[in-house]
C-alpha cells in the first residue's frame, strides 16, 4: 500500500502535471493548482496552508494525506525562498509526516545537517537511512543522492569509515556533481582512502582553479601520502583546468572579449567579461546577463556574438561560485546551498555595481540595459529589473524557478510592466512550462515565449540556429506594446 500511495506522490511533480492537466488526462493536486492559479506569493501560503492541515486530520484519507503533503513541501519551499530556515524545517517535517516523498526528506536532511547540533545530525540519520532503505527497494533514481545524504551524516557524526564504505558504490557518480565533490573528498580524506581522495581532490582543484587554500592543503597531503611528486600533482590538476580555461581563452580571442573586476564591499572579487558591440553598428542598450552556475563562459559565445553584432555590447557576469568568480566564501556551487534568498540579492547587487562601474567608465551606450538571466540565475535577473528603473527589457534563458514562486515572480512582472523574452528548447521541458506559467495574468504582449525547436540547454540554446538570436534581437526592435 506504501509504495501504492508514493507511485501517486510523484504525480504531483509540477512539469508533469502541467501536460497531463493540458491534456485532460489528471485532474492537478489542489496545490499545484493554487501555485499556478495564485494572484501572487502571499495568496499562494494562504491557500496552501488549509490544504496542508486538511491531511493531519484524523479523519483524513491517504489521497488528502499526500495532497497535504504536497502542499507543506512548498510552503516548506517557499519559506526556504524568503529566508526562514527555521518555518521551512517545520514545514519539511510535516511533510515527511504526511507524504514522506524523497523531495522533502533529502530537503530536511540537507537543513538538518547545515545546524550540527547533535540532536539535529541525529534525526538527519535516522530519516537519511529511512530514505536510503526506500530508494533501494522501489526507486533506483533516488539511490545515489539517498545513499550520498546517508554518508555524510555518517560523517557528521563522526563515523567516516562507515560513511566511506556505504558510498563507495556511488562515489563515482557523486564525485561529477559540483554540489557533492566537496563532500565526498572529505570523506575519503578523512577515512583515509588516499587514492579516492585523489580523483576528488583534483577535480575540485581544477574546479576552484587553485584558489581554495583548504583543498590545495588537502590536496597536497594526499599527494604526499600517495608518494606522488610536485608534478604529478600539476599534471594531474592541469589536465582538467587546462581544457577550460583554453576555451574561455578562444573564447575572448575570437570575440574581442575583455575580462575585468572589481572588489564588492565586502572583499569578494567581481568578475565579469564585456563583448564589445562591432564598430560600425548603431549604439543599442547592451545586455548584462547573469550566467547560470552550472553554465560555461564559452557556451555563450553565439548569443554574445549576434548581439555584438546586431550593435549591442554584451556583458557576462558569472555568479559567485562559478566559472572564474571565485574567492572567500565562494569557491562552487555549494556556497549558497540552503540561501536562494541571499544567493539572488548578492549576485543582484554585484550586477548592479557592474553595470554602475561601466557606465561611469562609458563602456557602454547610455540610455538603458537589456537584463538578462539564465537558468537559475533567472530570480536575480528579475531583482535587477525590479531594483532598476534603467531596464528597458528582460531576458530569461531556460530559466529555473519553483512553481511555488510563479505567482509572485508574475506578480512583480506585472508590476514592473518590464517586456520579458522567455528562450527554452525542447531540452528544458521545465522552462518550457515554467515559461508558460509566467504569461498567465500578465499584461498581452509583456511575456514572449520562444521555443528554439532544435537541441541545446542554458545559454547554449542559441547555439542549435542562428534564427534563436535573430528572434530575440527582433523582438528587441520591436515597440513596446501600449496597454
Amino acid at each position: 500500500m506504501r509504495r501504492a500511495l508514493q507511485a501517486l506522490a510523484l504525480l504531483a511533480l509540477p512539469v508533469a502535471l502541467v501536460s497531463l492537466a493540458r491534456a485532460g488526462a489528471e485532474a492537478a493536486p489542489p496545490a499545484i493548482v493554487a501555485m499556478w492559479d495564485g494572484k501572487d506569493g502571499a495568496s499562494v501560503r494562504a491557500a496552501l496552508l488549509p490544504i496542508a492541515a486538511l491531511g493531519e486530520g484524523p479523519d483524513a484519507s491517504a489521497r488528502q494525506k499526500l495532497e497535504s503533503g504536497e502542499a507543506a513541501w512548498w510552503l516548506g519551499v517557499q519559506d526556504d525562498w524568503a529566508g526562514r530556515s527555521d518555518s521551512a524545517v517545520a514545514q519539511w517535517r510535516r511533510a515527511v509526516a504526511l507524504r514522506g516523498d524523497f523531495d522533502e526528506g533529502f530537503a530536511l536532511i540537507d537543513a538538518l545537517s547545515r545546524r550540527a547540533t547533535v540532536s539535529a545530525l541525529g534525526e538527519a540519520y535516522g530519516l537519511a537511512a529511512a530514505l536510503a532503505d526506500q530508494a533501494r527497494s522501489g526507486m533506483p533514481s533516488r539511490l545515489a543522492e539517498a545513499q550520498g545524504r546517508l554518508a555524510w551524516t555518517r560523517y557528521e557524526r563522526g563515523h567516516a569509515d562507515s560513511a566511506l564504505a556505504g558510498v563507495l558504490e556511488w562515489s563515482d557518480a557523486l564525485r561529477r556533481r559540483p554540489a557533492w565533490t566537496r563532500r565526498l573528498a572529505t570523506i575519503e580524506h578523512a577515512a583515509g582512502d588516499q587514492a579516492r581522495a585523489w580523483k576528488s581532490l583534483t577535480l575540485l582543484s581544477a574546479r576552484t582553479r587553485g584558489r581554495d587554500a583548504a583543498v590545495e592543503s588537502l590536496l597536497v597531503l594526499t599527494q604526499r601520502a600517495l608518494g606522488y611528486s610536485d608534478e604529478q600533482r600539476v599534471s594531474a590538476v592541469s589536465s582538467l583546468r587546462d581544457p577550460v580555461e583554453r576555451g574561455e581563452w578562444r573564447f575572448t580571442m575570437l570575440l574581442a572579449a575583455s575580462q575585468d573586476s572589481m572588489r564588492a564591499k565586502d572583499g569578494f572579487t567581481v568578475r565579469w567579461y564585456r563583448v564589445p558591440a562591432q564598430s560600425g553598428t548603431a549604439s543599442k542598450p547592451p545586455l548584462l546577463l547573469v550566467l547560470a552556475p552550472d553554465d560555461s563562459l564559452v557556451s555563450s559565445d553565439s548569443l554574445a556574438a549576434s548581439f555584438a553584432a546586431a550593435g549591442r555590447t554584451v556583458v557576462l557576469l558569472p555568479p559567485r561560485g562559478s566559472i572564474t568568480a571565485l574567492g572567500h566564501g565562494a569557491y562552487g556551487p555549494e556556497a549558497w546551498a540552503g540561501r536562494p534568498a541571499a544567493f539572488s540579492s548578492t549576485i543582484a547587487a554585484d550586477a548592479a555595481r557592474v553595470m554602475d562601474a561601466l557606465a561611469q567608465k562609458h563602456a557602454v551606450p547610455s540610455g538603458g540595459w537589456l537584463v538578462g538571466g539564465a537558468g537559475d540565475a533567472a530570480p536575480v535577473a528579475l531583482a535587477i529589473a525590479r531594483a532598476r528603473r534603467d531596464t528597458r527589457a528582460l531576458v530569461l534563458v531556460a530559466p529555473r524557478l519553483p512553481v511555488v514562486e510563479v505567482a509572485e515572480t508574475r506578480a512583480r512582472l506585472r508590476a514592473q510592466g518590464t517586456r520579458t523574452y522567455v528562450q527554452v528548447s525542447p531540452e528544458e521541458q521545465d522552462a518550457l512550462e515554467l515559461a508558460d506559467l509566467l504569461s498567465r495574468q500578465t499584461a498581452p504582449g509583456q511575456v514572449r515565449v520562444a521555443d528554439s525547436g532544435a537541441r541545446g540547454r542554458g545559454v547554449a540554446i542559441f547555439r542549435a540556429d542562428p534564427k534563436v538570436a535573430k528572434r530575440l534581437l527582433d523582438w528587441l526592435a520591436e515597440p513596446a506594446a501600449r496597454n
